[in-house]
């Protein structure tokens, strides 16, 4: 196998060009008929396991069991409203029904957690999972906490044994919504990032961590696929198949439906094989999110600036991403500021869409002109700047406004070791080192700039009476924040910005 690039990513000039508000339902009866019928008039769409369901008074009205809390069961209508209604108040044949519903996905989700090797599944519906309960069963650790939403993700090459169907994945990322539910699982096999890649974690991504270089990618990627539909159909039965995703995403995928549960399986020939874990509402729409509204949108990121008294403004909601051991900087810097635009996506989508290079390495431009479209559809636009020296009243105006700015630099030992330094030294409160910092990054302001370990990350804040940068890599939460002086981040800068704008 040839050896692959450690780079994160790559300049145009070193790649070859050929290159769901709940509804309570009421506990007096004299309530209960006016507010079936208006039910039961509502639109329907069909969905699995909708049936029509009686109340004790003969009223009539179409939805889908989702769950059972004691003596309360909670109901779906086919336009995705929720609400709860005491048992009760149901026909005796709903009753029952209800009580072989809440055994039957029980067995069900035993049968399928032995086929995944890990409790994936424990008999609820997937609206009603709870995202840290199932994380910690599929030992996931935290990836990234803010209001809107957290994550989890775990690199099982690293993890002794860990299989999910059969197959080791090499990413297992969980998303959760701002209550806690779950909203999807990307489950990523057999990669061309991950796959041989000799990268190491964090700063240490320019080390080689000395993983030996399996031989034939497309010989992992078959026989992952294989073995995850092969456990897939003996818990869940024959797949069907369908069209899955949006613009450049868009692709064949193999479905299994359980309990409000849609696992997809794909297989991108030279790309990657995944599973996605979503919700069946969420297959059958195609794939296809919710746009957000420029003034939601707009107020989320207002909110999301934090001014403290010594200066600093900094943006506190950005999703963390880590982009694991490989050179997925550019994925997964991309896939935090979409989210931060209220747009879904996932690094290694963005890798095939950015034409990745195996191990890793990705020309920025071609990311970004690329997703342009993905971007426009939700009403976002994208930009960048070309520029000579970084200035604090340049990053100002956007940082001011909640909008991250994706930065090209080369993160070299020295830049990292200021970088920790400072922001220790801050952490501290130590006084002293200010003055230290500053007699170092002066030096920087001469010196030829370095030509190796090519990086993108964010600058997410900025302190204008001290002349620093708040910055945040891709690599996990130690690195969700960091102080650099201007200088330094000067020396190490190559000269470009990007943004995704509302």
């Amino acid at each position: 196998m040839n050896p692959r690039s450690n780079a994160s990513f790559m300049t145009k000039s070193q790649i070859d060009p050929a290159l769901c508000a709940p509804m309570i339902w009421p506990m007096k009866a004299k309530a209960l008929a006016p507010l079936l019928v208006a039910l039961a008039l509502a639109p329907v769409f069909a969905t699995e396991k909708q049936r029509t369901f009686k109340s004790s008074t003969g009223q009539e009205i179409q939805a889908t069991f989702l769950s059972l809390s004691g003596d309360t069961a909670t109901l779906r209508r086919a336009d995705g409203k929720t609400f709860e209604l005491p048992l009760d108040r149901l026909s005796k044949e709903d009753q029952a029904y209800i009580s072989e519903a809440v055994a039957g996905p029980a067995k069900d989700a035993e049968k399928l957690s032995k086929a995944a090797g890990q409790k994936i599944a424990d008999g609820k519906a997937f609206g009603e999972l709870d995202a840290a309960t199932l994380a910690e069963a599929l030992l996931l650790e935290s990836e990234s906490t803010s209001k809107y939403g957290k994550s989890w993700r775990l690199y099982a090459a690293y993890t002794k044994g860990y299989t999910l169907f059969g197959a080791m994945p090499y990413s297992v990322a969980l998303y959760s919504d701002e209550k806690g539910k779950v909203t999807n699982i990307s489950i990523v096999y057999a990669n061309k990032g991950d796959f041989g890649s000799t990268a190491g974690f964090g700063r240490d991504h320019f080390k080689n961590s000395g993983i030996s270089a399996p031989t034939s990618l497309e010989e992992a990627m078959d026989l992952d696929e294989k073995t995850v539909s092969t456990a897939l159909t003996a818990a869940l039965g024959e797949g069907s198949t369908q069209r899955y995703g949006e613009g450049d995403t868009r692709r064949k995928i193999t479905r299994w439906d359980w309990n409000g549960h849609a696992f997809l399986l794909s297989n991108e020939e030279g790309e990657y094989v995944s599973l996605a874990v979503v919700s069946t509402e969420m297959a059958d729409s195609g794939g296809k999110s919710a746009r957000m509204s420029d003034a939601d949108l707009k107020k989320r990121l207002a909110e999301s600036v934090v001014r403290n008294p010594n200066g600093d403004v900094r943006i506190s909601e950005i999703p963390m991403v880590d982009q694991g051991p490989k050179g997925y900087c550019v994925p997964a810097t991309f896939e935090r500021a979409m989210r931060t635009m209220g747009i879904d996506a996932d690094m290694y989508l963005l890798a095939m869409v950015g034409e990745s290079s195996a191990g890793g390495g990705t020309v920025v431009e071609v990311l970004l002109d690329n997703v342009k479209s993905a971007v426009y559809r939700k009403g976002r636009r994208t930009k960048d700047d070309e520029i000579k020296s970084l200035k604090i009243r340049d990053v100002k105006r956007y940082i001011d406004q909640g909008v991250p700015l994706m930065w090209r630099l080369c993160s070299t030992n020295e830049y990292n070791n200021i970088a920790d330094e400072n922001t220790a030294g801050r952490a501290a409160g130590d006084t002293a080192f200010r003055e230290k910092m500053n007699g170092m990054a002066a030096k920087f302001e001469d010196r030829e700039k370095p030509r190796s370990n090519h990086h993108i990350c964010m600058i997410i804040g900025y302190n204008e009476k001290t002349e620093e940068l708040a910055v945040s890599d891709s690599w996990g939460k130690e690195f969700e924040l960091r102080w650099v002086p201007l200088e330094v981040a000067n020396w190490a800068s190559n000269g470009k910005l990007f943004m995704i704008l509302p």
